[in-house]
């Protein structure tokens, strides 16, 4: 489904551009020779992973290696925020988050490709753009060929977020009152379920509302769309905001990963191009669509 494009796309603001966007991305899409392996239950061409935010107590490590290791891909770019080194580590570091990490780490010794594209979390990693670190490949931003020939810009996201960039404190400030009614929902869920009463999910409800309201005045996919298409791609892949997102409701396909700490969401391709956008569960392993409060603000996760 292609709806028109908007008239009142806002122009990219030449000051969001940071000195090290110069020059163009780097593209990748092909597989590196490796071992052969076993497939587990669900084989993609390419799997889009971002804010997991490892080292945070949110996290949803648990979740993260349920889906690695019922998921497999030829390549798999981690679009940013894997580890959040806004906060310190070590208080919330725990054996779950090292198996991610080292997760992560076997795939490049098993085949497949894996591009880590850092976002503002762990932008210290944006320092050795251009190197590989045990056998990841670490980019500013990559641009993917998918398999029916369209070309998409995988960037966390970040560069046009107007709140991140010019008012970085608030930003901050913002995160840590997220994380805290993060943290509250985790402990009343926790309590009803022991209680044997059913969930109430009115503390996320408020959550996705108001990063909704945060996005639609920031015209944040607009301007990642309009980032797109001033580059000639046929779309966007991103993270940053913990918003899953897949529709091309500005004229060309915008994707968003989603989070780890709370919507659980990945964007996968499989082998004829098609992008889906997919949750893992606790109880159920697996589900090609999402059902959330996206919906009733007509962005209902797509296919493309």
């Amino acid at each position: 489904m292609t709806q028109s494009i908007r008239e009142d796309i806002l122009p990219l603001d030449g000051t969001l551009l940071p000195a090290w966007r110069a020059g163009p991305p780097l593209i990748r899409g092909k597989r590196s020779p490796g071992a052969s392996r076993d497939k587990p239950a669900q084989s993609h061409r390419s799997i889009f992973l971002s804010d997991m935010h490892l080292g945070t107590r949110l996290s949803r490590a648990d979740l993260i290696l349920d889906f690695l290791g019922t998921h497999d891909a030829e390549t798999v770019y981690l679009v940013g925020d894997i580890v959040d080194n806004w906060y310190p580590l070590s208080s919330n570091w725990k054996p779950a988050h090292h198996q991610v990490l080292q997760r992560l780490f076997d795939l490049p010794r098993t085949g497949t490709r894996v591009v880590y594209v850092p976002g503002n979390h762990d932008d210290f990693f944006r320092n050795y753009v251009g190197t590989s670190f045990g056998g990841i490949e670490i980019e500013r931003d990559v641009v993917h060929q998918a398999a029916d020939g369209r070309s998409y810009l995988v960037t966390h996201g970040d560069i046009c977020d107007i709140f991140s960039l010019r008012a970085p404190l608030l930003a901050r400030a913002g995160s840590f009152i997220e994380r805290i009614a993060m943290g509250v929902d985790v402990a009343q869920r926790h309590v009803l379920r022991k209680f044997g009463q059913p969930e109430w999910f009115g503390i996320e409800r408020a959550i996705s509302r108001t990063n909704a309201a945060i996005r639609k005045h920031d015209h944040f996919e607009e301007r990642l769309t309009h980032l797109a298409q001033s580059g000639g791609y046929d779309g966007i892949i991103c993270g940053h905001f913990h918003q899953p997102a897949l529709h091309d409701g500005f004229g060309i396909s915008y994707a968003n990963c989603g989070d780890w700490s709370g919507s659980n969401t990945a964007i996968v391709e499989d082998f004829d191009g098609r992008l889906d956008l997919v949750r893992i569960y606790e109880k159920t392993a697996f589900e090609p669509t999402i059902a959330t409060d996206y919906e009733e603000e007509g962005e209902l996760p797509l296919a493309v």
